[in-house]
């Protein structure tokens, strides 16, 4: 059974790229592998640069959380089997390591940053450029 990856972010921009990636995925047979990064904020670090002590248990919490409530939003095929990974680590890197043992990796055009005129976000762009398999960038509806 092959694997389709898709980075959720929490924004309901990642709906899309989940509704597109859970049908693909049901489509083939294949299992959905639901990925969402998180990482300690910069701003947690201590003046020397050291990490100052950040509650990790309530950040991978709340990615956790975050990644249920847009599977909660996105209409998916029954049956499809699911899989959820919470990792630690910077978007782009936690995708290309999920690409890795995936059939297909699938991004949203923009997630989270903060330019949102650009057309293909950062993490869009080194998933595309670096991904080990293949890589569908499903656009953001503009309303």
């Amino acid at each position: 059974m092959g694997v389709v990856a898709v980075g959720v972010d929490g924004s309901d921009r990642s709906v899309p790229a989940l509704e597109w990636a859970a049908n693909e995925a049901a489509a083939h047979g294949h299992t959905l592998r639901v990925v969402t990064a998180w990482s300690i904020p910069v701003t947690a670090l201590s003046p020397g640069g050291l990490p100052a002590p950040y509650p990790i248990g309530e950040l991978e919490s709340d990615a956790r959380a975050a990644q249920d409530a847009v599977i909660a939003k996105a209409d998916m095929p029954e049956g499809l089997v699911v899989e959820h990974h919470v990792v630690e680590g910077g978007p782009g890197a936690v995708l290309l390591e999920a690409a890795e043992s995936a059939d297909l990796v699938v991004v949203g055009s923009r997630g989270h940053g903060g330019f949102t005129g650009l057309l293909l976000g950062s993490v869009g762009q080194q998933v595309t450029g670096h991904a080990a398999c293949p890589v569908v960038v499903v656009p953001t509806a503009h309303h």
